[in-house]
């Protein structure tokens, strides 16, 4: 292994292990130390410093890196809980309290852990571009409820309404929480601002299971009595999600 494999691995262990303050210290010290190697050792660096995965697990403070993995892993639970409900048994027409504190939990926990500090980097251009494509990806889905709604599409029989209403917002809710999942380690092991994915992959999430949850009620025939009644609720949970986004983004 080379001096470079090796200190891009260790690189993001130790990001991982310490977080990106602790690990930027950490990662210097060892570029500095592989540099004074002569080359031809370079056959022996795992066996002189031991793998890096190991090195940085030495590294680790345990009760610290505790903590991060318990945010971590609800962090994941709060959101994969809205596509749990959304495909297993327990999907039914009336929201649960669970639900709006899943999702208030993820994203106080995201913004404790990835909220601005004083670094100043440039964004990361993949993370521009994959919001937009989310971005996209929710107003076309909008337009396709739009259109159901408004009865824009006449040659749809009006029995397929449902399904292609359930299928588009769940496909909506799949991509956004691949997307916030990717984003959150990521931001553990690269730039704090992939965490954006994860709050909007949250906010999509519980946004597409309050929908399709609404659809269910007998009420949902009404589109202008659908948005007096969830219109405000939905509003509160967008927005607080487009802050929270923007917050990480900072």
């Amino acid at each position: 292994m080379d001096k470079q494999t090796y200190l891009k691995r260790f690189s993001r262990a130790a990001r991982w292990r310490l977080g990106h303050r602790e690990a930027a210290e950490v990662v210097a010290d060892y570029t500095e130390l592989l540099e004074q190697r002569p080359p031809e050792q370079d056959n022996t660096l795992v066996e002189d410093l031991g793998k890096p995965q190991a090195a940085a697990r030495l590294l680790t403070e345990e009760k610290s890196y505790r903590r991060w993995l318990w945010s971590f892993w609800a962090m994941i639970v709060c959101l994969l809980l809205p596509e749990l409900i959304l495909t297993g048994p327990y999907l039914s027409a009336q929201p649960r309290p669970i639900e709006y504190g899943a999702f208030f939990l993820g994203v106080t926990l995201a913004l404790f852990w990835f909220h601005p500090g004083g670094e100043k980097t440039k964004r990361p251009r993949a993370l521009l571009w994959i919001l937009v494509a989310m971005a996209v990806m929710l107003v076309a889905a909008a337009v396709v409820l739009a259109c159901l709604f408004t009865g824009a599409w006449e040659n749809l029989p009006l029995e397929r309404y449902g399904p292609t209403a359930f299928y588009t917002l769940s496909l909506a809710s799949t991509v956004a929480v691949a997307a916030g999942i990717f984003g959150m380690i990521r931001a553990r092991t690269d730039d704090r601002r992939w965490a954006a994915l994860y709050v909007l992959g949250l906010t999509t999430a519980l946004l597409s299971l309050q929908i399709i949850t609404a659809l269910m009620s007998l009420y949902a025939a009404d589109f202008q009595y659908l948005l007096q009644q969830e219109g405000l609720r939905w509003a509160v949970v967008g927005g607080i999600g487009l802050v929270g986004t923007g917050v990480v983004l900072c």
